[in-house]
């Protein structure tokens, strides 16, 4: 896939024609005349000028209808570069890193970033409008869409906001991100993939593993101490299961928390001591965070019935949120099922 991105202050147009005319020349053949191109780049302002209404979380927003310099951030970062969107800034997407092949790696590095990685709170306002966007998207959760100053951003260009509430919107998000960055047609390509493994799989465990009960820690949520994150359907690593037919059953105690809880540890028998298979996320190279190994190390871990079974399930790419990478998740998850115990 091209990465046809603005980047370092050209649109891909501009850059096209720099490098058609350098190829033309190459081998002899006259390049387009001083008018000519005055004349292509008139077009190109005078339709990247032209306007439309989106439908954003935050309302009807007037958008460019073909934007040439976009910031983005959060979920809407990594579909934009797969899909090869006129990105000038975004924010830091480091939990994805390992799931990046190397051209996306490279178009990812290549940009200004103007937030660190899941901290919106510390965006670089003066970076945006150094960035010079014509369009703003913010894929932050929805949770903490009040620590934006729209204000700001608003002064700078259009924002539309499209947050998850839970991380399964994911699947949702990206084609309403790819919308607004006028790359529809470029997005989406590896979902025909997705959704053929995911039917692939689910019907390779429905008999064995359709009547066994899911439970979720989290790997990169970050207890207090003495707690773990219970995860439950469609949460950080969950959501990478939906679509099997496999039941992850509860909900948090407290509602606002929706899909994740911290739960004390001493309490772990009643919360996860009544389902048949557990599941975890680990970090791209395979280690667990500081908070998870020191759960799996107690004697409580160890005493679950679900653990003392066998019917443990490691996760590699657990915070893929693309179809081109949850490609790689739902392969471990295939790897992860099939030394099930119910499996043998």
């Amino acid at each position: 896939m091209e990465f046809n991105m603005r980047v370092q202050g050209l649109s891909w147009f501009r850059r096209a024609v720099v490098i058609g005319a350098a190829a033309a020349l190459a081998v002899g053949v006259a390049g387009c005349s001083n008018s000519e191109e005055a004349s292509s780049e008139s077009s190109t302002t005078a339709a990247s000028s032209q306007t439309r209404v989106f439908e954003a979380q935050n309302g009807s927003i007037e958008i460019p209808s073909d934007p040439q310099r976009i910031v983005a951030c959060g979920y809407a970062v990594l579909p934009l570069i797969q899909a090869g969107a006129n990105l000038a800034a975004v924010c830091e997407w480091t939990r994805e890193l390992g799931n990046m092949d190397d051209k996306t790696k490279a178009a990812y590095e290549a940009l200004p970033k103007v937030a660190p990685d899941g901290n919106v709170s510390q965006l670089n306002y003066e970076g945006i409008v150094a960035a010079e966007p014509d369009l703003i998207i913010m894929g932050v959760p929805a949770r903490v869409e009040s620590q934006l100053d729209m204000t700001q951003l608003k002064a700078a260009a259009p924002v539309v906001f499209l947050g998850p509430t839970v991380p399964a919107d994911w699947r949702v998000l990206g084609e309403q991100f790819a919308d607004a960055a006028n790359v529809s047609d470029t997005y989406g390509e590896f979902k025909d993939d997705y959704d053929a493994k995911t039917a692939e799989l689910a019907a390779k465990y429905k008999d064995k593993l359709g009547s066994l009960t899911f439970g979720g820690v989290c790997n990169v949520c970050k207890p207090e101490a003495g707690t773990f994150s219970r995860e439950y359907a469609s949460s950080y690593t969950t959501n990478l299961f939906d679509g099997l037919g496999l039941q992850f059953p509860g909900t948090p105690a407290d509602p606002a928390d929706i899909h994740v809880e911290q739960v004390s540890i001493e309490k772990i028998g009643e919360n996860l001591g009544n389902v048949d298979v557990i599941v975890y996320g680990l970090n791209a190279d395979g280690s667990m965070s500081p908070q998870l190994q020191e759960l799996v190390n107690s004697e409580l871990w160890k005493e679950l019935p679900a653990v003392k079974a066998g019917n443990v399930v490691q996760l590699q790419h657990s915070l893929a949120a693309t179809y081109q990478t949850a490609l790689l998740t739902l392969d471990s998850i295939d790897e992860g099922l099939s030394k099930l115990p119910a499996n043998q």
